[in-house]
C-alpha cells in the first residue's frame, strides 16, 4: 500500500507519474495490468519490482509464470518469500535459499512440508525453537515424538498439552 493508493485525487501528489517506476507495489500492479493487456514485459518497471521480494514473487507467479533468476537474490532475502517462490514457482527444492528459509521455523516447517515432503535436518534447529511448529513437524513430518524438541515444546503449555495428548504422554 502507498500513499498514492490512499490519496482520492492520486494524481495530484507530486511525482505521480514516475511512482511507478519506485514504488514495487505500483510497479507490480502496472506491469500485470500491461501484460494483461499487450503480453509484452517492462524492463523499466520490473527493476522496480525486483527490489522487494514479496512483489518479485508474485510477478514471477503471475507474469513470468516461471523462474525469474534476475530476482531470485531478492526473493531469497525473505523465508517467506522463498518458501513460496519455491513450492509454486519452482515446484521444488530451491537450494540456494534454503539457508534463509532454515532461519523461520514457520516457513521452514512448510518447506519440509510441502517441498520436501519429508524430514529436513537443516531446518530442524530453527523448528525446534518454536513450540507451535515444532509440534506440527513432530505430528505431521516425524510421526511420532521429537525428543530433541521437547524442551521448547513444554515452555508452551497449550502446544505441550497438545502433544502429550497426541503422542499419548503421561
Amino acid at each position: 500500500m502507498s500513499l498514492y493508493q490512499l490519496h482520492s485525487n492520486p494524481e495530484s501528489l507530486y511525482k505521480y507519474r514516475e511512482a511507478p517506476r519506485r514504488v514495487p507495489s505500483m510497479a507490480y500492479e502496472l506491469a500485470l495490468r500491461q501484460y494483461q493487456k499487450t503480453g509484452q514485459r517492462d524492463p523499466e518497471l520490473e527493476r522496480a519490482i525486483a527490489q522487494s521480494p514479496e512483489w518479485a514473487y508474485w510477478y514471477a507467479l503471475n507474469v513470468i509464470k516461471g523462474r525469474w533468476p534476475e530476482a531470485e537474490s531478492v526473493i531469497a532475502q525473505s523465508p517467506r518469500c522463498a518458501y513460496k517462490y519455491a513450492r509454486y514457482v519452482i515446484e521444488g527444492r530451491w537450494p540456494e535459499a534454503e539457508s534463509v528459509i532454515a532461519q523461520s521455523p514457520k516457513w521452514a516447517f512448510y518447506y519440509a512440508l510441502q517441498v520436501i515432503e519429508d524430514r529436513w535436518p537443516e531446518g530442524e534447529p530453527a523448528i525446534a525453537t518454536s513450540p507451535e511448529w515444532a509440534y506440527e513437524y513432530a505430528m505431521d513430518i516425524i510421526g511420532d515424538r521429537w525428543p530433541e524438541a521437547e524442551p521448547y515444546i513444554k515452555q508452551d503449555p497449550y502446544w505441550w498439552s497438545e502433544y502429550k495428548e497426541y503422542f499419548d504422554i503421561k
